[in-house]
Formats: C-alpha cells, structure tokens, sequence
C-alpha cells in the first residue's frame, strides 16, 4: 500500500518487475553449496587424520630405537598406513562405491534391470 492508503499497482500505475534467480537455480547453487561443505569437512578430517600419523608415528619410531629388543615401529606404521591410505582414497572419491553418486547410479541401473525382467 502506498502512504495515502491505496494499493499500488492500482490503475494505471506500473509495478517495477526485478529479474532474480529462479527457484531451480537457487536449489542448484544451495545443493552445490551443500555438497561443498560435505567435502571440505570430509578433507578436514583427512587432513587430521595424516596429521596425527605423522605425529604419533614420529614418536614411535624414536622410541622403539632406543628401548631393547627387536624392532616393531613398522607395524603400526603399515597397519596404520594401510588404513590412511584407504580414508585418502574415499577422501578424494577414488573408490567407486563411496563416491557421491554411486548409490543413485546403482539404484537407476537396479531399477532396470528389474524392469527388463519383468518384461521377458
């Protein structure tokens, strides 16, 4: 409404249209942003991950030189190494089945399959 009481848009009066950001594209730029996060938190906690490897595994190895009896710094050092590397390879989506789209896929080609038997 206007200061005098009427309603705008009334009459002859135009109204001022703004162009602005479809729903769809603000879903998109809100998935995209949500998606970004996830791996951002998902690097974050890789990076801890290494970090505290490196630490601990620099404290050991001293450790385990200089106390007696045989040497077993390198088995945590594999084991552990072992485990770092499979966090770094669903961290960085190289295993097909914890990427982020994998289920979907799966799910679609399921649905097909499921589908074309019926047919038969």
């Amino acid at each position: 409404m206007t200061g005098d009481g009427r309603i705008r848009g009334a009459a002859s009066e135009p109204i001022a249209l703004h162009p602005g950001v479809s729903a769809r594209e603000a879903a998109r730029v809100a998935e995209a942003e949500k998606r970004a996060w996830k791996r951002v938190r998902a690097l974050k906690i890789f990076y801890t991950h290494m970090m505290i490897y490196v630490v601990v595994n620099f404290v050991l190895i001293p450790f385990d030189l200089f106390t007696p009896g045989g040497p077993w710094f390198y088995w945590p050092l594999l084991g552990w190494g072992l485990c770092l590397g499979v966090h770094a390879a669903q961290t960085y989506e190289k295993l097909p089945w914890f990427t982020r789209d994998w289920e979907q896929r799966k799910v679609q080609e399921l649905m097909q399959e499921i589908i074309r038997r019926q047919q038969r």
